[in-house]
């Protein structure tokens, strides 16, 4: 009896397992069990009501590290997903840095991760915020919307000609551009006098003319502060064109006489001045004045084909060169109105063009001498209206519609009757920023009205300089 029940202690001290790091160590005679546990050793008599004892201790230890493990699991889960939203976080302001960086913005605020402030969550943290001469606060810099409005509107073909876009203070833009103009119309034309309604004795023709421009530019803008621009533009004027004449009847032969130029063309000088912040949800007026020289060749300074010439009674009036320039000085004052709106831009500008008056030599098309006149071309109004939108970080567009009235025009002091004439302009531009510095916009114009050209397409590459 007492073999068998020593063998059967020994075969259940033996099959027991206490666990993944417990492990059950016999002596020799079997008198004694220790039991060795990672935070205690418990030794056994050899009584069996004794190391049922022993047991259940070691099952609430067990038990007792069981739940101290998870504890320890739960607290590391919280611990990776606090660590995941750290790693996001972090991601996100690198990437907004990233892009302040690529649209010549400063860096992006530090944001306080869980459990931190940042020295700019203090007021006394801030830097003050620096004054004008007159106690005024001065513009620190263009802030994003700002930044992002520029970027906007900057492809839009009537605003880069009128003034709207301002250029940072210490920033200079160079600005080179080419532009394609082409106009065409059709025309007859009546030649002699009508003795009775119907009657007419004299040449009748039907005219048709197509004319291309060319235009390379570069413009210079300089941002003297964050509110005043001051800007240049010199422009070279390509042009060619062609005018089919041919006279009424089954004999009639088409003329087409030809003419071409290249020269420099009107150069501008002007200005631009931002008036508000547009602060408290105001849209924000810029005030801006070209002055429009006449350096270019007059259309009155070309020769024209006369009566003396060969077919001169069908060709007379025609140009035989063309002109780069208008031929008088001009002075255009607008005004711009922006109003940024989340993720667009809404903007007009209303523009006057004084035109100053010239004395010319009108030519005589019927061959005889020039005639000495003063010449007033007529002032012009202009409005235009549009909006325009970022479709993501790089690229943006616009849309608008320009409309142009000109007054009738004077020889002399006297007005010169059916010379006022409208003609307006539906405008699409695009714009890619190729990098923080240099982008690359691109713009179409269609004609609306027989007085406009038929099609505009403009593309332009400002590329910005920071002297600061």
């Amino acid at each position: 009896m007492i073999s068998t029940q020593k063998h059967r202690g020994r075969k259940s001290a033996s099959t027991y397992k206490a666990g993944k790091r417990g492990s059950i160590f016999l002596s020799g005679s079997a008198a004694a069990i220790t039991l060795l546990w990672p935070h205690s050793a418990i030794a056994l008599g050899p009584t069996g009501n004794s190391a049922t004892t022993s047991l259940q201790t070691l099952q609430t230890q067990i038990k007792a590290q069981k739940a101290q493990l998870q504890q320890v699991e739960v607290q590391l889960e919280q611990q990776a997903l606090k660590l995941d939203q750290e790693e996001l976080l972090l991601n996100q302001q690198l990437k907004d840095t990233q892009l302040n960086k690529l649209h010549g913005r400063g860096p992006a605020p530090a944001q306080a991760t869980p459990g931190q402030q940042t020295a700019q969550s203090t007021p006394s943290a801030q830097p003050p915020s620096p004054q004008s001469a007159d106690g005024r606060t001065s513009i620190q810099g263009p802030t994003p919307s700002q930044q992002q409005t520029r970027t906007v509107l900057q492809t839009d073909t009537a605003l880069s000609s009128n003034g709207g876009v301002l250029t940072p203070r210490g920033h200079i833009i160079i600005d080179p551009s080419v532009e394609y103009d082409y106009y065409s119309y059709n025309q007859l034309a009546v030649n002699g006098f009508t003795i009775i309604p119907g009657l007419t004795f004299g040449n009748i023709y039907v005219e048709r003319v197509q004319q291309n421009v060319g235009t390379f530019a570069v413009t210079g803008r300089w941002g003297v502060t964050n509110r005043l621009e001051l800007n240049v533009k010199v422009p070279i004027v390509a042009e060619y064109g062609i005018t089919t004449t041919q006279a009424v009847g089954p004999n009639a032969i088409a003329l087409t006489p030809s003419a071409n130029n290249v020269n420099i063309g009107d150069i501008q000088l002007g200005a631009s001045y931002q008036f508000n912040r547009g602060d408290s949800g105001m849209p924000i007026f810029i005030g801006n004045l070209i002055y429009k020289t006449a350096t270019g060749i007059s259309p009155y300074d070309v020769p024209i084909y006369t009566v003396n010439d060969p077919n001169g009674q069908y060709l007379e009036g025609i140009q035989k060169r063309l002109p780069t320039g208008t031929g008088f000085n001009a002075l255009e004052p607008s005004v711009t109105v922006l109003y940024p709106t989340d993720p667009g831009v809404l903007f007009a500008n209303i523009q006057y063009i004084y035109n100053f008056s010239s004395t010319v030599n009108l030519q005589n098309p019927g061959g005889g001498p020039a005639v000495r006149t003063n010449l007033n071309p007529g002032s012009a109004i202009a409005a235009t209206f549009g909006f325009g939108f970022a479709l993501n970080e790089h690229t943006s567009m616009t849309l608008s519609y320009e409309q142009e009235h000109v007054f009738t025009a004077s020889q002399d002091g006297s007005a010169i009757k059916g010379s006022a004439y409208d003609f307006g302009e539906f405008n699409f531009g695009i714009g890619y920023q190729i990098n923080r510095r240099t982008s690359v916009n691109l713009g179409v114009s269609v004609g609306a009205g027989p007085n406009a050209p038929v099609a505009k397409i403009l593309l332009d590459v400002p590329i910005n300089f920071n002297l600061l």
